[in-house]
């Protein structure tokens, strides 16, 4: 019986650490969002996924991303418009409202102090 009580701990942790690490991305991956619409205007959610999977080397996938723009969007923090292009399918474009602008610069200062708190307690590489 007592290795079974391993097991069910190490389950256990292993939801914890899970839960723990899909609160942290999720707060990540929305800051990753608004910095890259932020750095190419206004952009599709496509382009945005390749860019973050391109230059942060990790991948984000549809489910994360188009919940996070749908949340930015009734947030009135990002604005919208759907293009019908003579090719291919219509893209909705998102780019950042004044509002988001400001959003944007005060989520990367509290970004900077936490990272900054967590590295004086945890270290940096």
């Amino acid at each position: 019986m007592h290795n079974g009580r391993i097991y069910i701990t190490v389950l256990c942790m292993e939801k914890v650490r899970e839960k723990i690490n899909r609160e942290m991305r999720s707060g990540i991956y929305t800051l990753l969002i608004l910095k890259v619409i932020d750095e190419l205007g206004e952009t599709y959610g496509y382009e945005i996924q390749k860019y973050v999977n391109k230059r942060a080397e990790i991948e984000l996938k549809d489910a994360t991303i188009y919940p996070v723009l749908r949340y930015l969007v009734k947030k009135k923090v990002l604005n919208t418009y759907w293009t019908e292009p003579n090719t291919g399918v219509p893209r909705k474009y998102y780019s950042l409202t004044e509002d988001g602008k400001i959003l944007l610069v005060d989520l990367i200062e509290d970004y900077k102090k936490l990272m900054r708190a967590a590295n004086r307690i945890i270290g940096g590489d």
